[in-house]
């Protein structure tokens, strides 16, 4: 869900965050579900009056009971989002933050006072951590709930009684999240990542000149990941942002695998967007560029998307070529590595280029070889909606509809990320508009589309 932009006339206190957490929702909602979410809307649904909402969102007035947060984060489809917060707002919607800034003022290295010394008390503290959070966005993701895990870590980093990490301790932590990103529902993963992102900010800040390159390579690693959760349920503007500082923080830690590694995965987001392809043509082959002539997994995953890019715009010939390239890259490729290439990659570039080209036997064959291999969801469920896209190009339409509907359909909500609903989406797509009527699956493929929030 998305964090409230950050304007200081929007967070007089903890009741406007939440208001601009309503707005920024609602503003959202045709994003993450494919329709407006106007104002009336949001008043019909959740039962308010329409100057009722209008005074939430400007933070003017709070919900009178959790019951009326429910009926607006279920009107929102936000997951929960307004209900996690919601005790911390009730509790403090109406303490300006300037009151909750100056006991972050007063307390910025720990318990004690920087000027004066004095011991604070423990609502000194926990206002601090609350206008901290807040800051960072993380209350607007969960990080309050559950057993508090999250809090705990940042609250022992802030004290500096937590065991700083060596790099090598930090690279260990990444790979543990990358894992996560894989195979765990985005929103699952989100909270932890944050934690680490902040507390390697902390580290940072204070490290030694020698540590400083290592950090930032765990910086763009963490930031990537971050991204990569956040482009999954829709966040495609903080996506980006986050995809922006991994670039940052890949060059200035001088890591040539990062550096690609950052730029590919923009380009593979950009797939998935409505940029347009030449863009994302050009994102790939400025990350070969910086790859060089080395056979490595940063360099055949760039060539990969090169290929897809390509695939998209029709050039199919190209794509082809550029797959055949890739083939080649994989027979010469060294051992196992960072970054590591895994068989089933090629054959998921193979079933996309071969499905838009039209060519079933091929798509067929590279998609059979896909599964057998494939262990996320994200790929599992992509590679299975590739038989769609191969089938409607193939003129099959009504068929190509039957098969996204029961693709989305099997799919854990948790897991229907928006990547996985953009291919979805992409079968339609393929349809002719005069044609599309007449199909006689297509309200079923509509109604799962719909339902189908990024989880």
């Amino acid at each position: 869900m998305p964090a409230p932009r950050k304007n200081s006339d929007r967070y007089r206190s903890m009741a406007h965050y939440f208001g601009a957490l309503i707005r920024d929702l609602r503003d959202s909602y045709e994003t993450r579900i494919g329709e407006p979410m106007t104002v009336a809307r949001l008043a019909d649904r959740a039962g308010y009056s329409v100057s009722m909402i209008g005074q939430l969102e400007r933070g003017e007035s709070l919900p009178e009971s959790g019951q009326r947060v429910q009926a607006l984060d279920d009107a929102l489809r936000a997951g929960g989002e307004l209900r996690k917060v919601w005790p911390l707002v009730q509790r403090l919607g109406h303490r300006t933050i300037d009151e909750l800034a100056a006991a972050t003022n007063r307390a910025i290295g720990g318990y004690r006072d920087n000027q004066s010394g004095v011991l604070l008390d423990g609502d000194d503290m926990e206002r601090r951590h609350l206008f901290q959070l807040a800051g960072l966005g993380l209350l607007t993701q969960g990080s309050l709930s559950g057993t508090g895990e999250p809090i705990r870590l940042m609250l022992e980093r802030a004290l500096g009684t937590a065991h700083d990490l060596t790099v090598e301790d930090w690279e260990a932590v990444c790979a543990g999240h990358m894992q996560a990103v894989l195979h765990q529902p985005p929103a699952r993963v989100r909270d932890q990542l944050a934690v680490d992102l902040a507390a390697v900010r902390q580290e940072l800040l204070r490290t030694a000149s020698e540590r400083a390159s290592g950090l930032a390579r765990v910086a763009a690693w963490l930031s990537v990941m971050y991204a990569n959760v956040l482009w999954r349920i829709g966040e495609h503007g903080a996506g980006q942002r986050w995809l922006v500082t991994a670039r940052h923080a890949a060059d200035v830690s001088s890591d040539l695998d990062m550096r690609v590694w950052a730029r590919e995965t923009e380009a593979m987001f950009a797939l998935y967007s409505p940029l347009p392809g030449q863009a994302v043509l050009e994102m790939a082959r400025n990350a070969q560029a910086i790859a060089g002539t080395g056979v490595t997994p940063v360099r055949m995953r760039a060539v990969a998307m090169e290929a897809q890019a390509l695939a998209v715009l029709g050039r199919g010939q190209e794509a082809q070529e550029r797959l055949l390239h890739l083939y080649e890259l994989v027979d010469r490729r060294p051992a196992a590595e960072r970054f590591s290439w895994t068989d089933d990659a090629v054959w998921f570039t193979a079933s996309w280029v071969h499905s838009y080209g039209g060519a079933i036997d091929e798509a067929r064959e590279a998609r059979d070889n896909a599964l057998a291999l494939v262990a996320t969801y994200q790929n599992s469920a992509n590679i299975q909606l590739h038989e769609a896209l191969s089938v409607s190009k193939s003129g099959r339409h009504d068929k190509a509809l039957a098969i996204a509907t029961q693709v989305i359909s099997d799919l854990d909500p948790a897991h229907r990320t928006y990547p996985i609903l953009h291919t979805a989406r992409s079968v339609l797509a393929t349809v002719p508009v005069e044609k599309r009527r007449a199909l006689p699956a297509l309200p079923d493929y509509r109604a799962a589309i719909s339902a189908a929030a990024p989880g």
